[in-house]
């Protein structure tokens, strides 16, 4: 019998998630400014793509995969929204109300860093740092504390960096047919 061989969409996912992410965090920064660019980033590499790859892995049966991804996909795309109606004037948001929102994002996470614990280790470690970025940047948000939505800004561009690199393990693993890059043993068996 032939089993037909799938691709594995994390790898695009996990590009738009970590892209995205480095970009929106040279922003937090300081950098530049969150503007056009990294809005549209959001919509589409951040948002689509990573809702795309969610409709793929919910065709391969990856519970965790569409959660994740499709989690983070309308992050995103309300992120972008959000700002884009801001800036626009169609609505209003409190620094409140962000905090709010990425301490939420951030509760999302650590169900996701909780349940990763038998998945690459270095995927386990992204979520914790992400969890650590939505938290300082939520905390930040919350308080009018600079300093710690800097610190956020920081830990972001390690943690897309992160994610870009496991992506590309991914890759070039499955290419080369071997690990060349390592992932890292799960937590727990």
């Amino acid at each position: 019998m032939n089993e037909e061989k799938t691709a594995n969409p994390a790898v695009l996912g996990l590009l738009g998630y970590g892209v995205s992410t480095v970009l929106l965090s040279l922003a937090n920064s300081g950098v530049f400014a969150v503007d056009g660019m990294v809005l549209v980033m959001g919509v589409f590499f951040g948002g689509l793509a990573q809702t795309l790859v969610a409709l793929m892995l919910f065709r391969l049966g990856d519970t965790f995969g569409v959660t994740a991804f499709g989690g983070y996909s309308f992050l995103w795309l309300s992120f972008a929204f959000i700002n884009i109606g801001a800036i626009n004037g169609w609505w209003t948001v409190s620094a409140v109300a962000i905090g709010w929102y990425l301490i939420l994002w951030m509760v999302f996470t650590i169900g996701l860093a909780a349940a990763s614990v038998v998945a690459p280790r270095v995927l386990t470690i992204i979520l914790v740092l992400t969890a650590v970025l939505l938290g300082s940047l939520g905390v930040g948000a919350l308080t009018g504390n600079a300093a710690i939505s800097l610190f956020g800004g920081f830990e972001g561009i390690l943690t897309g960096a992160l994610a870009i690199y496991l992506a590309f393990a991914f890759l070039i693993n499955e290419m080369y047919g071997k690990a060349v890059l390592p992932i890292g043993a799960p937590l727990r068996a």
